[in-house]
């Protein structure tokens, strides 16, 4: 896998971090804004990626990358993502995928339609943590109850306060706790479980209109799904799965779960342990390696989940009043 890189963020540094031991992958290139180059000479420097791009199709026609890896504002990913398609490429997106379930179909769609694999760059069902409990998942007897919670101020919080909107709290760029904190819980809830019967979300606002904090209820036939997220405060994260013959508890947030242990019938015992948890390593791995062994499926059945959870947040942010694709990217160009 020969990766050119879109972005220079957080979790673009994070990404290269991770990927170093991977021998399967080679950097091509790194593409950010004009403004940014500083930003990606240095990144290029660090990481011994070879080429700084500043225009995005130019940035596409290279020869030496087959992969596109989409580390850019939430509301970008469908128009970065649908010309790298269309120019050939490969696309590692993070997440959230998209803004709608619409553009994550189309995507999908545009993906099969040129035989090019397109992942959803998320963690979950790549940790050692996640595996164990899916695995054991039988032992605790009839699900009764899954609680998960991911609460932790965000660094941009205190800026926000003083009326400061950066993205991250902006929801014409699908900024708030839904499209990022919470999304991890969903993600976990439905990997485990499938898509649920219905979904309601109860959300505490800010002076924007962005969820600052909320609560989704997951609803599946015999169990509810309590996923709760803020980005407003914090306090330790975990998750709780309750059945008829005992209960699974996962230590820290599900995204970058340390330990998971199980209780039946009173004996409790370890399941996992994850010495690196929230490592992208696991994901960008597999990834590479669906690439070589052109395991399409499995490439395909993944997205299939990505497609459903878009529809599931999509109707979760209705229930906030969240601004549409449209008016997100109308508001973009304007400013």
């Amino acid at each position: 896998m020969r990766i050119g890189i879109a972005g220079n963020g957080m979790i673009v540094r994070r990404m290269l971090q991770d990927i170093k031991g991977i021998s399967e992958i080679e950097l091509s290139a790194i593409c950010v804004r004009a403004k940014s180059l500083e930003k990606g000479r240095d990144l290029a420097e660090e990481f011994g990626i070879p080429a700084v791009d500043t225009d995005y199709r130019t940035f596409l026609e290279r020869e030496d990358m087959d992969t596109v890896y989409i580390g850019i504002v939430n509301q970008m990913h469908y128009e970065y993502a649908k010309k790298a398609l269309e120019a050939g490429k490969h696309v590692i997106c993070e997440k959230p995928f998209t803004v709608t379930a619409c553009e994550a179909k189309e995507l999908a769609a545009l993906a099969d339609e040129k035989g090019l694999f397109l992942w959803e760059a998320f963690k979950i069902p790549y940790s050692p943590v996640f595996q164990a409990v899916k695995r054991h998942l039988g032992e605790i007897g009839a699900v009764k109850m899954v609680q998960c919670n991911y609460s932790r101020i965000s660094s941009r919080y205190r800026q926000y306060e003083q009326g400061i909107v950066l993205p991250a709290f902006d929801p014409a760029c699908s900024g708030g706790c839904l499209y990022d904190i919470n999304l991890y819980n969903l993600h976990f809830v439905t990997g485990l479980f499938g898509r649920p019967e219905e979904v309601d979300y109860y959300a505490n606002l800010g002076f924007n209109g962005v969820d600052t904090s909320g609560t989704a209820v997951l609803k599946y036939g015999n169990f509810l799904g309590i996923c709760s997220g803020a980005k407003d405060s914090s306090s330790p994260c975990g998750a709780l799965i309750q059945g008829t013959k005992g209960w699974i508890r996962i230590e820290g947030p599900v995204s970058s779960a340390a330990r998971a242990e199980i209780t039946v019938d009173g004996e409790q015992r370890l399941l996992a342990e994850d010495s690196a948890p929230g490592t992208l390593t696991g994901e960008m791995a597999e990834f590479a390696g669906q690439l070589h062994r052109k395991d399409w499926s499995s490439c395909r059945e993944m997205m299939k989940h990505t497609v459903m959870m878009m529809e599931i947040l999509e109707n979760a942010a209705g229930q906030r009043g969240s601004l549409s694709a449209e008016a997100c990217l109308t508001r973009e160009g304007k400013e």
